[in-house]
């Protein structure tokens, strides 16, 4: 019998230490991370639309989560999570914005971004940028690439410009989509009927009616023009 409790207890004792370094190993503060959001927008606060483009080049790697921050008031605009190596592109609201981005090998959270300490780097571009109207149908955006980024460093990261020409043609209906000519009638008929149908008079001397129900459409065509 007491062959039997000695086994129990080294088998407990066993098990103890075999546990004891995970135990030690999870530290204060520390977990085990969290489902990444899906790439592209996570959020945005400004209540305005989201109409310019911002492209975002990255190397293979960690991941990042990119802040908008308002330049005039430091407030939160719009969030964004970008994976590494990937395609990444956003549309953002107008205004003037600082461009901040944590990154790091394992996502924890909002809170708590990639981990504590060393395992979150942040970081931030030198200069706001501004995404606006240019004229008459250009939309200003930003191309930031990050791939030639020193560790810690901004040194090598690279902005240009990306533009959005818009166009647009009008639509007017055409003659096809007007009233058919009315047949020939005396004098006397037409001008009764034109007075009854109280017509224009620039549209008496055309010899139609205008189908006025139908306004002109707006053709609107966009593309990338610098």
């Amino acid at each position: 019998m007491f062959e039997g409790i000695r086994n129990r207890l080294s088998a407990t004792l066993a098990a103890v230490l075999l546990l004891a370094p995970v135990a030690q190993a999870a530290g204060p503060g520390d977990s085990a991370g969290a489902q990444p959001p899906p790439a592209g927008l996570m959020w945005n606060r400004t209540g305005l639309p989201a109409v310019f483009p911002l492209q975002v080049k990255t190397s293979p790697g960690p991941d990042y989560m990119l802040t908008l921050i308002d330049a005039e008031t430091g407030t939160d605009a719009l969030a964004a999570y970008i994976e590494g190596g990937a395609f990444f592109k956003v549309l953002v609201p107008p205004g003037t914005f600082r461009l901040q981005f944590a990154t790091g090998a394992v996502w924890h959270g909002e809170e708590d971004l990639f981990g504590p300490g060393e395992n979150t780097r942040v970081f931030e571009l030198r200069a706001p940028l501004t995404f606006e109207t240019r004229g008459v149908g250009v939309k200003a955006g930003h191309v930031v690439d990050l791939t030639s980024r020193a560790p810690g460093r901004l040194a090598g990261v690279t902005v240009r410009d990306q533009l959005i020409c818009q166009s647009f043609r009008p639509q007017f209906p055409s003659s096809d989509e007007t009233f058919p000519r009315p047949p020939a009638l005396r004098y006397s008929e037409r001008s009764e009927r034109l007075r009854d149908a109280q017509i224009p008079k620039r549209d008496r001397r055309l010899g139609f009616v205008p189908r006025y129900d139908m306004p002109a459409r707006r053709d609107v065509r966009s593309r990338y023009c610098g």
